[in-house]
């Protein structure tokens, strides 16, 4: 043990001239021009760090610092700054922040430099924020750390303006920013505050006189693979990013616990954000599952929202499954909203608020078990969605554990309509779409075997049965063919998956056939035809309107 140590206090009195090797516990070399003792507390491109250059490798020793200051250190595109733990854990604690990465570009934060944890930088019980992206840096990507115990943000990513008018939008734009593969949990304010929540600008004196300052822009963000849990404000928000955008892959749990108003939200696209939101879990907050305030085009897809607002006991405000507001958004623009699955929101399925916007979509999502309605608001038009003012457990693999997969006798399966400007290939599991005929509703893509046709069998059901209201003789038409004489049912089912009548349940030969229903005493709505025929079955939806 002791020749160990001695090595590698040798390793950091030559660190300064010399590049080091170490191979670490993932098997990969690490290539160090510049090793950082647990001791040091900063990596300054002025000081310290002054001979890196684009493409090197600065390694951190383990062991326990209050806090890690990186400035001033630049890559290129081709060639960014790679600033990782090597052989053990980092440890940063007890000071007032834990990291800031201040005035830097093109510089990648790695806590992945050993095997024995996927967060091999820890930051934790800090007074302040557990990390900052600021002074004008750009171009920075961050993975692999783990945030706890703050007493303020998890991760916040900004430069706010000042008087010296540097990181004003006409001089600033921060860029190509990934935040990924972090942990964060137990903090005192936001999970992630990426950029200024004041888009369209906010007061300010500077040499005594009143002015507006308008915050930079972010383009190009990516955050994804993040797991985010206990947060007392929202778990992640993203502001002023107006284009290349996208929110994936997140797990977040137990948000917004203090009860903060207007800080009580999953997932929020705050003022000036053109965001796609997919692939996200949302379980458990008290607040809103996810908050649109974007400027319009924003795509909210593919994502689990799981008892949204079910542990926020005052009445007002709602909390819903997805809130879209009107703040800052472009006139004439829209939202879409598409395949996902919202259970148990405390208030609304849905609460839209955005006025100016036109050609608004909530189509092929399953919302289940709201607390009030499906849908506050109106400019929006619903298409195509599985919804019930209860829990339907048939349509899922196992609801009381929470797996919401499609079980293969769900209505939502293979039912889902094309929607406009949107090929979806994959499912919030990243499983191909469609399995079996065509997409199915919600955010999950059944691929249960049995869903797929026996190769050398020929389907006894021909795929081209169609129905016609006749309203003159209050009667439904169904016609179909059949290649061989089978047993049929033909049902007719509420769009929630309650069968109303088994229309037909009998032998019947083949060729071509015409079945009549008397729908006079049905409602204006969506309803469901299923036809087995054998071993194959088709489900189509159709429109009465009364």
């Amino acid at each position: 043990m002791r020749n160990k140590f001695s090595l590698v206090f040798f390793l950091f009195f030559l660190a300064g001239s010399s590049f080091f090797s170490f191979h670490s516990a993932t098997g990969q070399t690490q290539n160090c021009k510049l090793v950082i003792p647990s001791s040091e507390g900063t990596i300054d491109g002025h000081s310290n760090a002054s001979e890196i250059q684009p493409g090197d490798t600065i390694c951190l020793m383990p062991g326990q610092k209050p806090y890690l200051r990186i400035l001033y250190i630049h890559g290129s595109p081709e060639k960014p700054v790679v600033i990782i733990n090597t052989i053990g854990i980092v440890d940063i604690s007890g000071f007032y922040y834990g990291i800031k990465i201040d005035s830097c570009s093109y510089v990648k934060l790695s806590g992945k430099g050993v095997s024995i944890s996927p967060y091999g930088i820890n930051v934790n019980n800090v007074e302040g924020a557990g990390m900052s992206i600021e002074g004008l840096s750009t171009d920075i990507e961050v993975e692999g750390i783990e945030i706890f115990n703050t007493l303020l943000v998890g991760i916040f990513c900004k430069s706010d303006p000042d008087c010296s008018f540097t990181s004003t939008r006409d001089h600033y734009v921060m860029r190509n920013v990934s935040i990924h593969d972090n942990y964060i949990h137990d903090t005192g304010m936001e999970g992630f505050y990426i950029g200024n929540s004041y888009y369209t600008g906010f007061p300010i004196q500077c040499n005594g006189l009143d002015t507006i300052l308008l915050p930079h822009l972010i383009r190009g963000l990516s955050v994804y693979n993040n797991r985010l849990t206990r947060t007392d404000w929202d778990g992640l928000q993203v502001s002023s990013a107006d284009s290349g955008c996208a929110i994936f892959n997140n797990e977040i749990a137990y948000d917004s616990q203090s009860a903060e108003l207007n800080q009580m939200s999953g997932i929020i696209m705050g003022e000036g954000s053109v965001c796609d939101c997919y692939n996200n879990k949302i379980l458990e907050g008290k607040g809103n599952g996810i908050q649109v305030l974007g400027l319009g085009g924003n795509k909210v897809f593919n994502n689990l929202i799981l008892n949204a607002g079910r542990t926020f006991f005052q009445e007002y405000p709602y909390m819903n499954g997805i809130y879209v507001g009107y703040q800052s958004t472009t006139p004439g623009s829209n939202f879409l909203i598409a395949y996902n699955t919202i259970i148990s929101p405390r208030d609304y399925g849905i609460d839209f608020r955005s006025e100016s916007t036109t050609g608004n979509q909530f189509i092929n999502n399953i919302v289940m078990n709201y607390g009030r309605e499906l849908i506050l608001g109106n400019n929006i038009t619903l298409q195509n969605n599985l919804t019930s003012p209860v829990l339907d457990q048939t349509q899922f693999v196992d609801a009381p554990a929470n797996n919401y997969d499609l079980d293969p006798e769900s209505t939502a399966v293979n039912m889902a309509v094309q929607v406009p400007q949107m090929n979806l290939d994959y499912d919030i599991l990243n499983r191909g779409r469609p399995f079996a005929q065509v997409n199915d509703i919600g955010a999950y893509e059944c691929h249960d075997s049995s869903l797929i046709a026996i190769p050398d069998r020929t389907p006894a059901l021909s795929f081209g049965f169609n129905m016609e209201p006749d309203y003159l003789n209050d009667i439904l038409i169904i016609r179909y063919t059949l290649s061989s004489p089978v047993t049929i049912q033909i049902g007719l089912y509420e769009i929630s998956g309650k069968m109303i009548e088994m229309i037909v349940d009998k032998r019947v030969s083949e060729g071509d056939h015409e079945q009549q229903m008397d729908i006079t005493d049905l409602k204006s709505g969506i309803y469901i035809v299923r036809m087995y025929a054998g071993n194959d079955s088709l489900s189509k939806k159709i429109q009465l309107n009364r």
